[in-house]
């Protein structure tokens, strides 16, 4: 049970659930499959985000890629993800599939209906009448799910772009005028140790970029000082269990974009 309820607590993570009797697949972003033994309906109830598109299937929105109706009448229509994956949706939750989909989204009246992935930032920021600030994140797979997530619950006016190299990262923003550049750059160097050393001595010796502060994540007990002498702005320890990661982050971030005074 304690398993479960940790894997709740980050539904950034998860694609979708499928449903086999008292036991649930669940399918990750990642790509890694998990069997649990609760019934479909125990996910449905404690995931008031995700959509039970079908008896069998219980499916994270911002993983839905396109809505295909049904081909005839009577017959079931599908949703794809963004991984290729086709699931079905039952003819007598159609249309509130649909209409749980338009909360974030306008569907055509079309056979297939491709959407962006995830909200748009229009909605995430709704409240807000402020420009976006833009935190550039070079890193991938789960830590970037979970990034972005810490990014939405922030409640202020930040967005992140990310990239899975930072190697070109320089030149893009010398591209660009300097009120579109990111006030802050996060750099997960667990993955590609040799890019993100490119990446923060490139930053860091052009005189115009070398204001943008660098945080240089690494694993517990990864050398930091390599990263100092690159003159990295902050070198932070994140542990790999992902509710950890998460609260580490939160404290990075409220530093980060709540107390220190960024050039924006």
């Amino acid at each position: 049970m304690q398993l479960i309820s940790q894997l709740l607590e980050h539904p950034s993570l998860l694609a979708y659930f499928s449903g086999a009797n008292n036991y649930t697949w669940l399918q990750f972003r990642s790509g890694e499959r998990r069997l649990l033994a609760k019934p479909l309906v125990f996910f449905e109830e404690r995931l008031p985000d995700f959509i039970r598109i079908h008896k069998t299937a219980l499916v994270n929105p911002a993983c839905v890629a396109s809505v295909h109706q049904p081909p005839r009448p009577k017959m079931a229509g599908a949703v794809r993800l963004h991984d290729g994956t086709k699931l079905p949706v039952s003819r007598r939750r159609w249309q509130e599939v649909v209409q749980l989909l338009q909360s974030d989204y306008t569907l055509a009246d079309t056979t297939e209906v491709s959407l962006p992935e995830g909200p748009s930032e229009e909605n995430q920021l709704e409240p807000y009448n402020t420009p976006l600030l833009p935190v550039q994140a070079i890193m991938t797979g789960d830590t970037l799910l979970l990034t972005q997530q810490c990014i939405s619950e922030l409640g202020m006016p930040y967005t992140l772009q990310h990239t899975k190299r930072g190697a070109e990262l320089a030149s893009a923003l010398l591209l660009s005028p300097p009120e579109e550049w990111p006030v802050l750059i996060l750099i997960d160097a667990r993955t590609n140790k040799a890019d993100s050393i490119l990446t923060l001595q490139t930053l860091k010796t052009h005189p115009r970029l070398r204001v943008i502060p660098v945080i240089w994540l690494v694993a517990p007990g990864d050398n930091m000082m390599q990263a100092y002498l690159l003159d990295a702005n902050s070198v932070v320890s994140v542990p790999e269990e992902p509710t950890s990661f998460v609260r580490v982050l939160k404290q990075l971030f409220h530093y980060w974009l709540t107390i220190v005074q960024l050039s924006a």
